[in-house]
């Protein structure tokens, strides 16, 4: 079933609201919190003892996240972390 939602709202406020939105999307998404570590794609395979071609399957299916610098891919640690401690409490 599709709900929808109707709002009434002057085309400034709706310019704000998505200046804000896409600000924030944009800063969670190339700005790692602070003392972030970041890894390489290698690095990271290393760290979670795992090959490079599953580390990708991971990212792609978005169950660790990463960063594009580049040609570089960087993966927060915190995000690996996040994704070991899940796996350790389902299994």
């Amino acid at each position: 079933m599709v709900q929808s939602l109707t709002l009434s709202i002057t085309a400034v406020e709706f310019a704000e609201l998505l200046d804000t939105a896409i600000g924030k999307a944009i800063n969670n998404r190339l700005k790692p919190t602070n003392d972030e570590t970041l890894l390489t794609v290698d690095q990271a395979s290393k760290y979670m003892s795992c090959s490079i071609v599953f580390l990708y399957k991971l990212r792609r299916s978005g169950q660790i996240h990463s960063v594009n610098a580049g040609k570089k891919i960087l993966i927060p640690k915190s995000s690996i972390d996040s994704y070991l401690q899940l796996k350790k409490g389902g299994n």
